[in-house]
């Protein structure tokens, strides 16, 4: 059950993934003691939450910076969310503004980061847990917070800050992680050593610090103790709920600057939209990446492309790709038969299935596949090697699917059939929609 305000979550994300590019970055704005950002739909459960809530309030109104502070921000929901109207699960779209202020000089530097920040979130879902916690008097209260997902930036390595899943004790961190690397995945352990991750026990969010030495990997739960730099660690908590949170943004503007205190301050604002989901939830950014490989030609003797050097999950000829759409099909073929004792009343027989899989995707002519696919719809540009596109040609496609620990691979051979449409967006961008497909005579 959700026990937050939705536009939180947001928050959460926002501030979190800052603090997150400063750790790696730190000429990157972020943290406590760099960014401040405010809902304003914060739970009141003590004198000394009103204290700080007004303090917070008057700091904003009167534009009087914290020592140290740089952001000063809100964010709001400029439109009460709507709730899907669905009783199984949780379903809420909503539009976002965020607001920060920041003094002149700082602003260059500012807009690098948010727009850095944009940059690792659009287009991509985030998974939040709802933090179950209680203050020093008892009190209840909750607080979302963001775990990694697996494969976001890279379906084959499992990067500082991924959640891994359940575990029962400290021996499942390794068996989710040999799990990980029968689907291919790597770790770059030589380079960030010690690695951190985050995984359930006793249902609650923790911290798992691995170390790799001697060529040995070792794994020890650990609590925050001011010294890990590399890690943001939860609250406190007795339990936690899963959601999930897609995510998309409006572009950057900076108002005018304008002198305040005898500093010159300047806004910059940006929104967007967002759809917070329960755990349960398919959301279409579930879906990471699409790998497509060039697996051969059917001719009179079969053209192979297999590459020498092999990329998990295919070793072939092979790019990662962004569907921006994603429908698929199912026609079944059925004969039909009808009996009288039946009332007329027809039955069917299904003799074959057609699998359909559709993409959509913007054509950038930097990655070789689109390129090719481009020369071949509009000029029928075609050839019989791994370089060129021919209309018997068989593709090796693999969908990368991540939710909160839960990694699934989905290979297919595939061929494509009908049309490859191009099309003039009103934006002026052009779009190539491809539909594949799958062959039953690779696919047993």
């Amino acid at each position: 059950m959700l026990k937050c305000f939705p536009i939180d979550f947001i928050r959460q994300i926002l501030e979190q993934t800052l603090e997150e590019e400063h750790i790696k970055n730190v000429n990157m704005y972020g943290g406590k003691n760099e960014v401040s950002l405010h809902s304003f739909y914060e739970q009141l459960q003590s004198q000394e939450d009103v204290d700080r809530f007004v303090k917070t309030y008057r700091d904003l109104s009167e534009q009087q910076n914290r020592t140290g502070l740089i952001l000063n921000g809100v964010i709001l929901s400029p439109e009460n969310p709507t709730i899907t109207n669905i009783y199984k699960s949780l379903i809420v779209p909503m539009t976002f503004t965020c607001t920060f202020r920041c003094t002149l000089e700082n602003r260059d530097n500012a807009l690098i980061t948010i727009n850095n920040l944009i940059d690792k979130l659009k287009g991509r879902k985030v998974d939040v847990a709802q933090l179950n916690c209680t203050d020093e008097k008892g009190h209840p209260y909750c607080t979302p917070f963001c775990v990694g997902t697996l494969g976001k930036y890279d379906p084959s390595i499992i990067r500082n800050g991924d959640y891994l899943g359940q575990v029962s004790d400290i021996a499942g961190v390794s068996t989710l992680i040999s799990s990980l690397r029968n689907l291919g995945f790597g770790l770059d352990l030589e380079v960030t050593n010690p690695t951190f991750f985050y995984v359930k026990h006793a249902n609650k969010l923790k911290v798992v610090k691995q170390t790799f030495s001697s060529g040995v990997y070792d794994y020890t739960f650990v609590e925050d103790d001011g010294t890990s730099q590399r890690i943001i660690f939860p609250p406190t908590h007795t339990s936690f709920e899963q959601y999930k949170v897609s995510l998309s943004f409006d572009a950057v503007r900076c108002d005018e600057p304008r002198n305040l205190n005898g500093a010159e301050y300047c806004q910059i604002s940006f929104g967007g939209s967002a759809t917070l989901v329960s755990d349960g939830v398919q959301l279409g950014n579930d879906l990471i990446s699409v790998l497509i490989g060039k697996k051969g030609i059917q001719a009179e003797t079969y053209i192979s492309f297999k590459d020498t050097v092999a990329y998990a999950p295919i070793n072939y000829p092979s790019w990662l790709l962004e569907p921006l759409e994603m429908p698929s099909g199912n026609n079944v073929n059925t004969q039909v038969s009808q009996l009288v004792s039946k009332n007329f009343i027809s039955n069917s027989h299904a003799d074959a299935i057609a699998l359909t899989l559709q993409y959509s995707f913007i054509y950038d002519k930097n990655i070789a596949l689109l390129k090719q696919w481009f020369n071949f719809a509009r000029y029928g540009t075609q050839g019989i090697t791994a370089n060129d596109v021919s209309p018997n040609m068989e593709y090796c496609v693999a969908e990368f699917w991540s939710s909160w620990g839960q990694y699934e691979t989905k290979k297919v051979v595939t061929k494509i059939v009908e049309d490859i449409d191009i099309e003039n967006t009103e934006s002026d961008v052009l779009t190539l929609g491809i539909s594949m497909q799958i062959q039953g005579e690779w696919n047993d």
